[in-house]
């Protein structure tokens, strides 16, 4: 697997196993459940968090800091996507010194948060961005 699919894979699978919600990548998941996914966040359930990459550092060495935005939804009470975004900082932010599917992560940290307002559906979102302090060797790294 690819650093990037391991990394978010791995950001998936921590906070499901943290309790924020269900990560299954081939599977349904319905309401009243809270669904993790990677990339686009489906229609339903309507708690759901889309997790995807950008680069923040990436200079010539194996040490980079990756970005990962993690855009959240919850029903229509804004207390409801604050608890979930809550819930995701305490899983991220501070972590020092471990492994997502076979990635050392040496620091994760929020960086930042956004509310988004209202689907059309009036379901609260936001975004929070963490960032992933990493090792990420290549063939034209310098050690």
């Amino acid at each position: 697997m690819s650093y990037t699919a391991s990394l978010l894979g791995g950001i998936a699978t921590l906070l499901a196993d943290a309790g924020v919600g269900i990560y299954r990548p081939d599977a349904v998941i319905a309401d009243p459940d809270t669904g993790i996914f990677r990339g686009v966040m489906p229609a339903t359930p309507d708690r759901a968090l889309a997790i995807n990459d950008y680069p923040v550092e990436d200079g010539g060495g194996t040490d980079v800091t990756t970005g990962v935005q993690i855009r959240m939804r919850a029903g229509p009470d804004p207390d409801a996507i604050a608890d979930l975004a809550d819930l995701v900082r305490d899983v991220l932010h501070m972590r020092e010194h471990y492994e997502l599917d076979g990635v050392h992560v040496a620091l994760s940290w929020r960086q930042s948060q956004a509310w988004i307002g209202q689907d059309t559906h009036g379901r609260m979102e936001l975004t929070s961005n963490f960032y992933f302090r990493t090792t990420r060797p290549g063939p034209h790294q310098h050690e």
